[in-house]
């Protein structure tokens, strides 16, 4: 059933697409799984996996921003699983294990636990964001920029040409741009 609720893929996941796929009864499904959230878990610990978040070893910026990139890109191949991973009680022990060492690393570096919290959490929180706003019409950050690029309300052409050119789709360099920015911000930290 996880195979099927794999090829089905969060954003088609039920119970009956499930049991029609595999070929079993509704209380087959439920012998195996007590829910269908229980079935949504599974699939989330089937996908982010270690190999989803590798640890290069690098300083904090690197590790920092390599924890943005496996979250976003986890994110981007598992359509629907933002959504999913925000109606589970508890976050993967994978991403778990993957925030515990930007944060250790972070801590190393001299932040302060409140500061490799923050850092940490924005990265995941800025990663994520783009497929909390996807639907059919694409990632929010290209939506937005459609919009921006559309609107009457006379946007400086500066601002504009980063709306045209610098929004990729998905927006997955946008994105690690947005996180290159936080660790610009962390570098005045540690010196101060």
């Amino acid at each position: 059933m996880l195979a099927a609720a794999r090829d089905l893929g969060f954003f088609d996941l039920t119970v009956g697409a499930v049991t029609a796929r595999v070929g079993v009864k509704y209380s087959t499904f439920y012998r195996h799984f007590p829910s269908l959230e229980a079935l949504v878990a599974a699939l989330v610990d089937d996908v982010v996996t270690e190999d989803a978040f590798p640890d290069s070893g690098g300083d904090w910026r690197a590790q920092l921003l390599e924890f943005a990139a496996s979250t976003f890109d986890v994110m981007a191949a598992n359509p629907g699983l933002t959504p999913a991973l925000a109606r589970l009680p508890d976050a993967p022990e994978t991403m778990m294990a993957a925030f515990r060492r930007v944060t250790d690393r972070l801590l190393e570096a001299g932040f302060t636990g409140e500061d490799s919290v923050l850092a940490a959490s924005t990265a995941m929180h800025v990663s994520v964001q783009p497929w909390l706003t996807a639907n059919a019409r694409g990632t929010g950050d290209v939506r937005r920029a459609e919009q921006v690029l559309q609107s009457p309300q006379g946007f400086a052409p500066e601002v504009l040409a980063v709306f045209r050119d610098g929004i990729d789709d998905p927006p997955r360099n946008w994105t690690l741009r947005r996180v290159e920015l936080l660790i610009a911000g962390l570098e005045t930290r540690l010196t101060s």
